[in-house]
């Protein structure tokens, strides 16, 4: 998660790891889909306002998805 965060401004990498802190700690799918789609807006945002560039967004965008994946994965194994 940190290395992924690192080099964002100050306001996007606090909110960015808050983001991903709902997802790591999703008691369950369905909060876990929803901390991804939380996640999904969050960048459209940053897209929109033009806070980072495109490849950077679909870099973090890239990292949400592959950490809702494991999630998930988790979740169904019980883990």
């Amino acid at each position: 998660m940190r290395e992924t965060t690192t080099d964002l401004p100050e306001p996007i990498r606090r909110q960015a790891e808050r983001i991903l802190h709902e997802i790591n700690f999703a008691g369950s799918m369905i909060l876990a889909v929803k901390s991804g789609a939380k996640a999904q807006g969050f960048i459209m945002g940053i897209t929109c306002c033009d806070g980072l560039s495109t490849e950077r967004c679909e870099l973090l965008s890239d990292h949400f998805d592959s950490v809702v994946e494991q999630k998930l994965r988790a979740l169904t194994v019980g883990l």
